[in-house]
């Protein structure tokens, strides 16, 4: 059905089809209310897009740049970018990848500390003497910005592999969970912490996981409706960046996002729902209990009610059944297996 066709179902049932309580401006609006909501409860349907990086780019990764690198002590700085000082773009917290330096050590992708108009500042954990300050580099997130289609965010991949979904506090745990630690003594009270044996690490050995290097395996985000996440760990090698890290013309990998979409509703009568017409009905019931809801004469919070039970039970029920897996099917090839024979 259209949009029209919705209206007209509404009207019906509200026994308002000349408009004398509800304008179909209204009716227009409580439909859209009611996708809206279908939409963000049943979590269908769904849509994909490319993540973007902190420069506006699709890509894993920016165009390169060209700067100086100099060291002190153990704090590395890279000056007089494209060779005229000129603005690079950077921002503390981004991640840049450095190649072309001599040693070696300084090669590879690191975390921006400090970011002036013209300098970047950034930790290693050597100081030997750089023989070649002239490096390559460009950004590489390491954060990232969600399709602005997707309102929720389901699963993110990189070149065909879903890559796995963290929490800033579930990585926070993991890197600390060995900074110290009770052993256990056994009384008459049960089991609790002895007083005599607390070890402790007097050295930080906590991994700081944004450092982490490796094959990217993950993004991290603490909410569904982030904006934003962060891929983890920084990519170790070329072939993690690029699609053919041979090719002579390198093209850095995309990150796609699958997730609930942004639902705005239905801009004109012959505009059709994304939803599939099976569940179509749900939104007749949803605008029936805003109707029903609206502050006149005619409201009755009771209808409101029975029509709201109706909503919710199409919305979860759609949500139980399009969040398909082989296991649902129970057809052909995916028919369940488990048979009793029983012999008289």
């Amino acid at each position: 059905m259209n949009r029209k066709q919705i209206r007209e179902r509404v009207e019906t049932a509200l026994q308002d089809v000349e408009n004398r309580h509800w304008s179909d401006r209204e009716i227009n609006q409580f439909i859209d209310d009611a996708l809206v909501e279908f939409t963000r409860i049943a979590r269908y349907p769904q849509v994909e897009g490319i993540a973007t990086n902190a420069g506006g780019s699709t890509s894993l990764g920016e165009a390169s740049k060209t700067a100086t690198l100099s060291v002190d002590g153990k704090t590395a700085t890279l000056s007089n970018f494209d060779g005229s000082g000129a603005v690079h773009g950077y921002s503390d917290d981004d991640v840049i990848v450095v190649s072309g330096a001599t040693p070696s050590e300084y090669n590879g992708p690191f975390n921006i500390l400090a970011a002036s108009t013209t300098t970047v500042t950034y930790q290693v954990d050597f100081g030997n003497a750089v023989t070649d300050a002239s490096v390559s580099l460009f950004r590489l997130g390491p954060v990232y910005t969600k399709p602005s289609t997707v309102a929720e965010i389901i699963s993110v991949s990189l070149d065909g592999r879903e890559l796995a979904v963290y929490t800033e506090s579930e990585l926070n745990a993991a890197a600390s969970s060995r900074g110290g630690r009770h052993f256990l003594l056994e009384s008459t009270m049960g089991f609790h912490p002895n007083p005599f044996s607390f070890v402790s690490s007097t050295v930080s050995n906590v991994p700081k996981w944004r450092d982490q290097i490796g094959p990217i395996e993950a993004v991290v985000f603490n909410n569904r409706t982030s904006d934003t996440f962060r891929i983890y760990p920084l990519p170790k090698e070329t072939r993690d960046i690029y699609i053919d890290k041979d090719a002579s013309n390198l093209v850095f990998k995309s990150i796609k996002v699958r997730g609930v979409p942004i639902e705005t509703g239905l801009s004109t009568d012959t505009s059709t729902p994304v939803v599939n017409s099976y569940w179509h009905e749900a939104l007749v019931f949803g605008a029936l209990e805003r109707a029903w809801l609206k502050d006149s004469k005619v409201q009755n919070v009771e209808k409101s009610q029975m029509y709201r039970a109706k909503f919710m039970e199409q919305a979860v029920q759609a949500q139980r059944m399009e969040g398909l897996s082989s296991s649902g099917i129970s057809e052909g090839r995916n028919q369940g297996g488990f048979r009793i024979n029983r012999s008289l």
